[in-house]
Formats: structure tokens, sequence, C-alpha cells
């Protein structure tokens, strides 16, 4: 209620707001200015799984037809679940850094200003009084009690990571609702989260900012500036301490955490071919026509798998589009492409050719809409198989057979322009390339970056 006088034309404001667009002859739609998801309700809760699958049932079932499930329990045999403490953790790796975030309630354009480091021991002394956030990778030394389950340990997910997060506060946490490029498996190792959860088909329906999210308020969502938020169909994810929810690619989500809440996921990419093969026995059994599923560890720690493996030279790219405005990723030319591919102070004539090369077989792929610039979701977009035959395993060489020169029809995308200074070029790349046509990042095809996908 509006009881303080000072506050009275304020809280009337809505009000007055609402009988405006009664007077227009508009209905004031359901569940505006409310919480994410009061437009509707729920079409159900997630799929709750008392097991871990086989890897080949967890691909077959869930990530192939994108799919989220709950897996219940099954990070409850884990290390980091029986003793990540408050205690624990500080006398162990209080000494570690990592990064803070401001606000239990996401801004993400905040964050890419306020965001600092500090030690994990220093975090741990003032989450539970301030209002601040822990988002950052595992710390090496922790890797080794942090678990793969055994659904992902065969069948490629191993070749396919892309990176983790802990994701660590006092509750309260609501972030915005946003998707990811990968898959995810988020594990809980303490608190409560509930996941607001919307196909990825609606992506092409909502209006999202080049940053992968939408703008809205998740606690009072305006349905008349949003309305396409009233046709989204949604699903509620209730994950508890011990449990897993595989969250699929594209899958829009929003989170909100309550009670000491610790959590880590790990992404991978999506991928077609599932490898059966490795996943069963050498041989067959006696009597039996064909080779057996292979017994697989509940676990396998963290820092028994290569990660980022392939995803090490994708990061580059990655790193300059975020570089100077997380909020606003530039695309980058084939120029661009060819100068973050050399990747060192000194290119040789040699490199510098296997450079270009390498960008136009990049545009040859990862160029959907024809703008001759690589947003950041065609980056996400190109399988690591690639980058790893063009560029080689990570600290390794380049693959030479894969440095063929790209197909005649990708002959087009050579006659790209310039962008930002600020990216830096190479003077004898230049003599390699065509003269600039205009600026990336300025011209009407990167403004239209902002318009929904019709495809996912």
């Amino acid at each position: 209620m509006c009881v303080i006088a000072t506050l009275e034309r304020a809280c009337l404001l809505p009000l007055l707001f609402v009988s405006l667009v009664l007077a227009a002859g508009e209905d004031v739609p359901v569940g505006h200015l409310q919480k994410l998801g009061s437009h509707r309700p729920m079409e159900g809760l997630v799929q709750e799984l008392q097991h871990v699958p086989h890897p080949i049932d967890f691909y077959e079932q869930y990530s192939a037809t994108s799919t989220p499930v709950i897996l219940k329990g099954a990070a409850r045999d884990m290390p980091s679940f029986k003793y990540w403490t408050d205690d624990y953790l500080k006398m162990n790796y209080g000494n570690e850094t990592v990064a803070i975030e401001p606000g239990k309630k996401e801004n993400r354009t905040r964050v890419a200003l306020e965001s600092s480091e500090i030690k994990f021991g220093d975090f741990l002394d003032r989450y539970n009084s301030s209002d601040v956030y822990m988002v950052n990778g595992v710390p090496e030394p922790m890797q080794k009690e942090m678990m793969m389950l055994s659904c992902t340990l065969c069948g490629g997910y191993l070749k396919y990571l892309s990176m983790n997060s802990m994701w660590f506060s006092s509750g309260g946490t609501k972030s915005v609702l946003h998707n990811d490029d990968a898959d995810n498996l988020n594990c809980l190792m303490s608190g409560r989260k509930e996941f607001f959860m919307a196909h990825k088909s609606y992506e092409s329906v909502i209006p999202f900012t080049k940053a992968g999210h939408v703008q809205i308020d998740v606690d009072a969502v305006d349905l008349i500036k949003t309305p396409q938020i009233k046709k989204v169909k949604w699903w509620l994810a209730e994950v508890e301490a011990g449990d897993c929810l595989f969250i699929p690619h594209y899958w829009l989500h929003q989170v909100r955490s309550s009670g000491r809440n610790l959590a880590v996921n790990i992404w991978w990419h999506f991928f077609r071919n599932f490898n059966h093969t490795d996943c069963l026995e050498a041989t067959a059994e006696e009597g039996n026509q064909s080779p057996a599923r292979k017994d697989l560890p509940q676990y396998r720690p963290f820092n028994e798998n290569q990660m980022f493996e392939g995803e090490s030279h994708r990061k580059r790219f990655i790193e300059v589009m975020f570089e100077n405005n997380p909020e606003d990723p530039v695309k980058l030319s084939l120029k661009h492409l060819a100068t973050i591919a050399v990747n060192t102070e000194e290119p040789t004539k040699d490199e510098m050719e296997k450079a270009v090369r390498i960008a136009k077989h990049m545009m040859a792929v990862g160029d959907k809409d024809k703008d001759r610039a690589l947003d950041t979701r065609e980056m996400y977009a190109i399988q690591v198989d690639l980058f790893i035959e063009w560029f080689g395993e990570p600290e390794a060489g380049y693959d030479e057979d894969s440095l063929k020169e790209p197909r005649d029809d990708a002959e087009q995308d050579e006659n790209v322009g310039d962008s930002a200074d600020e990216m830096g070029q190479i003077e004898e790349l230049e003599e390699l390339l065509p003269e600039d046509e205009g600026v990336v990042g300025d011209d009407e095809s990167d403004q239209e970056s902002d318009q929904p996908r019709d495809e996912l």
C-alpha cells in the first residue's frame, strides 16, 4: 500500500498507465508487470530421472532430441558435494583468485563495468552479508573434486567440451532470460534453483540482444512493450542439491536460486556424429551378435579431461568480438579473421598465407546470412572439429591438408571491408587481402542482427 506521502505519486503511476491503456480500449495482458511466467500457466515440470542414463541413451533420448531432463541425485557421490563447505573451501582453496559480479539480480551491462577479481577466501568471508555473486571457472586445484557424469564419458562429449563455470551466492539470485550456444549440464552442490524454460524455437519470436539475452525485467515483465512473451509456453525445472539439469543448446532459461547456492555447470557443443563404437566393447560376448555396451565409471574428474580442446582456437575470435562492449559484440570480416588467425607478433609470409586460407574457410562455413561477416552466433555454430583441422590440436601446428582453397562459391566472401581500428592490422597481411569496401559493424547488415532469426 502507498502509505507514505512522498511515495503517493510514484504508487499511482502504474495505475494511471493501466487506466490509459483501458481508456484506449486495450485489455491489460495477463501477467503484465508481474514475474516471468505469470503470463500463462506452465506446461508442466521438466522430466526427472532417478538414474544417470548410458551415454547412448542420453544422446538419443535427450541430446539429439533437444529434451531437458533432471538427473536426480546424480551429484551426491561427488567429492564436491560431500566436502565443499565454506570452511573446507577456505582452508584448501582460499588463495585462489575468482571473479565476482555486483548484484544478485543479473544486469549484464553493469557486470561488464563492475565485475572484479578477489581471493576466494575473501569472497567466502563476505558473500553472506553483501550483494555479490561469484561466477568463475572451477579453479584448477579444485577440478580433481568436480566430476563429469558417466552419461558423458563416451560417444564424443569429451571431444566437444567447451568450458565450465562455478556459480556461488548466498541465494536470492535472478538471471536474465537468455540462451546458450552449447549444451549445458548444471549440477547443484547446495541450495535450490528454479529454471523457467522455453523451447529453442521461441528464439525466433522474442527479440534478443546481440549478447544473447532478452531485455526484460524478470520480476515485472512489460507485456505491452514486449508482447511476444505472451506467446511463450514454458516448463519449470525444480533442481535440488545433488541434482544435475541438462539444458539443450538454445533453450531459453531464466534461473532463480535460494539458500547457500553453489553450482557447477559444463558446456559442450552439440554434435551430430555420435560415436557409438566408442561406447561399445571391442568384441561381442559369446552368444551375442553385437558388442555389449561398455561399463563406465560413475564419474570422471574434471582434471582428467582435456578441457577446451579445440575451443582454445575459437576463444581467440570470441574474445575479440566482445572485447570493447559485451552488450554489443562486433562482427568479424574476412580481414579480421585472417588477422586473428595469424596469432603471432612477427608472422612469416607462409604463416600469413595460411591465416588467409583459414579465414576463407571460416567465412565459407560460418557466414549463414551471407553478409560477409561472422557474428557470435555464427562463430559458435562452427563445429569444433573444423577448428582442430584448421589450427591443429592446442599447441600443435596447422593441418596442411585442411588448408586447401575453399570452393569457388565462397570466393565472393573475399571482398570484405575493414572494421574498428582497435582490432589492429598487420601491414603484410593487407597485401594478401582486397581493398576495403566499408566498415563492418557500422552498416545496415550489422544492425539487422538485432532481428529474431527464422532458423536456429
